[in-house]
């Protein structure tokens, strides 16, 4: 885990715009245009964000671990070519050893998806640490 002092404070300072922007307009009243006062359930809920924001977002794009996620299995019926069924039983087992799919690799994102990706973690990055703890929990 690859967590370091510089990223985790740039990523808070990210995550602190982002949810202070949500929070504002929030408080905001748009009838008499002014900030109404107090400290609600959703302001405790978006400073739970903003604590778990440089974590979840570290968790979705830097996360270079690799996870064994199920897969669908493949039903559909393929003809099987004349040299596979010729093939003998240690080709067969070789082929089906190397034929497993895999994740395509992260590339970086452009800064629009960026943005998106941190307006949505403003919502979701307290439910994405507690996955993340819990998958850790059982899979450790």
């Amino acid at each position: 885990m690859k967590l370091t002092r510089h990223y985790w404070i740039r990523q808070a300072g990210i995550g602190l715009l982002v949810v202070g922007v949500l929070a504002l307009l929030g408080h905001f009243n748009y009838a008499q245009f002014r900030l109404t006062p107090g400290f609600g359930p959703a302001d405790w809920y978006f400073l739970a964000s903003w604590l778990c924001f440089p974590f979840a977002k570290w968790a979705i794009l830097e996360d270079n671990r690799q996870v064994s996620a199920p897969t669908v299995p493949h039903r559909k019926k393929r003809r099987e070519r004349a040299a596979e069924q010729t093939a003998s039983v240690y080709e067969k087992a070789h082929n089906r050893a190397t034929n497993r799919a895999q994740a395509a690799p992260k590339t970086p994102l452009k800064w629009y998806w960026l943005v998106g990706v941190d307006i949505l973690l403003a919502f979701v990055a307290p439910l994405i640490f507690a996955g993340f703890i819990t998958y850790s929990l059982r899979h450790n």
